[in-house]
């Protein structure tokens, strides 16, 4: 494992071409960028462009119900603990690790990040 890497797990950075997006429901319908996913967590920004962070306060230790998306319409419900919040120049930055790893949902991300890491060395882009 990487001296940078802080997770117990590798982090997989999101690819551009899986549109890959989350939701709080709470919030609203914004889409909200995924950052990186991990076994145990992912990494998404809070806001999109102008919104204010006074809107959705959020803290450490809260927990979260999001829908992750795997495109438009297709998304698995999860439930995470927030604990990380970092301050960007426009944008909080979200590390969450789920809070319910017994769950099918929960089952369901892992085989989608099984699927990420067997094609990963051999997808090709069309450009």
């Amino acid at each position: 494992m990487k001296a940078a890497e802080r997770r117990r797990t590798p982090r997989r950075p999101v690819l551009d071409s899986f549109s890959l997006f989350v939701v709080i429901p709470k919030k609203g319908i914004h889409r909200l960028q995924v950052h990186d996913l991990s076994d145990h967590g992912m990494c998404f920004d809070l806001e999109t462009e102008g919104e204010a962070a006074e809107d959705f306060p959020i803290a450490t230790g809260e927990s979260i119900d999001l829908r992750f998306y795997l495109n438009q319409s297709l998304y698995l419900p999860l439930s995470f603990d927030v604990v990380r919040v970092e301050d960007k120049k426009l944008v909080r930055r979200v590390g969450a690790e789920f809070a319910d790893k017994k769950s099918k949902n929960y089952q369901a991300f892992l085989s989608f990040l099984q699927m990420l890491d067997t094609i990963i060395d051999s997808v090709r882009l069309d450009t």
